[in-house]
């Protein structure tokens, strides 16, 4: 192949890369300035191939891709064609400019997550994840997102230009986690029921376990009851409590000091032979608490201090 060939083959081969499409690679290099060249433009083949490779990859399932613009809005440069899937919008509602990404974003959700581009941007990192936000698809339908960003900075300003990143719906996640959470909730106010057994008169039994962020949720439920309906007096049950160590024991004596410091008389009911050894043990003075075998014993004194004035309500 002559020379002048070889610079048509090159010359076809840089405008199909220009326009993105696959040439074949060059075959039949010699050495010399237009070997090296061809050489070069091999390489650019494979990258392109590359490329192109994963580029088909993310135009297809549930992660879409975004090149989004560093100005107000996002305006977005470049977003894969799934992106239809996901929000409900085609690509040409963004590519021109009839939507920018900040206005799919849930306005609740909109200024934490421009306080996350502009802290990590700060930051210098070179890409970071979004804390899960939600995003408004056509259809009015709200769906949760996780987002990984990369920073685009300009080389020799520094200057950042771009950001690029991708995106999927986490919605059943969220939502799942949202559910156990709730459950979770539930489960510790169900194993530590504020029942208002007379009018003045509060209690709490105990069940389960009790470790350091279990207690100090009871003693915040506790206190914040005793103040909102004037409780005059406190029975903290100990029958149903279960694993007792000496730590379970300080937090709960410190919810008895926070009680009495509210000008609530706490009594305690239910300590069994072990509760009474660890209290023993703890040199705790058993003389400045008002301590009872059993709850229904408790209740007994409790609704005599509080004159049986009129029943209260029943609250889980």
């Amino acid at each position: 192949m002559d020379q002048a060939e070889r610079l048509r083959r090159i010359s076809t081969t840089l405008a199909r890369l220009a326009n993105e499409e696959l040439p074949d690679f060059i075959e039949d290099i010699d050495d010399g300035p237009l070997g090296d060249l061809e050489r070069n433009l091999n390489r650019a083949i494979g990258n392109l191939s590359t490329r192109l490779e994963e580029r088909l990859l993310f135009s297809v399932g549930p992660v879409v891709v975004f090149r989004w613009r560093a100005t107000e809005g996002w305006p977005v440069e470049y977003v894969s064609p799934n992106v239809f899937d996901l929000t409900g919008y085609p690509t040409e509602d963004y590519l021109l400019d009839k939507l920018k990404y900040s206005d799919l974003v849930y306005p609740e959700d909109l200024g934490r997550v421009g306080e996350e581009v502009s802290t990590n941007s700060a930051s210098g990192v070179e890409w970071f994840a979004h804390e899960p936000y939600r995003i408004k698809r056509r259809d009015g339908q709200t769906i949760w997102i996780a987002d990984y960003t990369v920073i685009r900075r300009d080389r020799a300003s520094g200057q950042i230009t771009h950001y690029f990143g991708y995106i999927f719906d986490t919605t059943d996640r969220i939502e799942q986690s949202l559910v156990l959470e709730r459950n979770e909730r539930t489960l510790r106010q169900l194993k530590s029921p504020l029942l208002h057994v007379w009018d003045g008169v509060l209690a709490m039994p105990v069940l389960g376990a009790v470790d350091e962020a279990r207690a100090s949720s009871m003693t915040d439920a506790l206190l914040a009851e005793i103040t909102r309906s004037r409780v005059r007096v406190t029975v903290l049950d100990l029958t149903g409590l279960e694993d007792v160590d000496a730590a379970t024991l300080e937090h709960l004596m410190r919810m008895v000091r926070a009680v009495t410091l509210l000008g609530s008389h706490c009594l305690v009911s239910g300590i069994s032979p072990r509760v009474a050894s660890i209290i023993v043990s703890l040199g705790i003075d058993v003389a400045k608490l008002s301590t009872f075998a059993t709850l229904s014993a408790a209740l007994g004194y409790a609704l005599a201090q509080a004159g049986r004035r009129r029943p209260g309500r029943l609250n889980a």
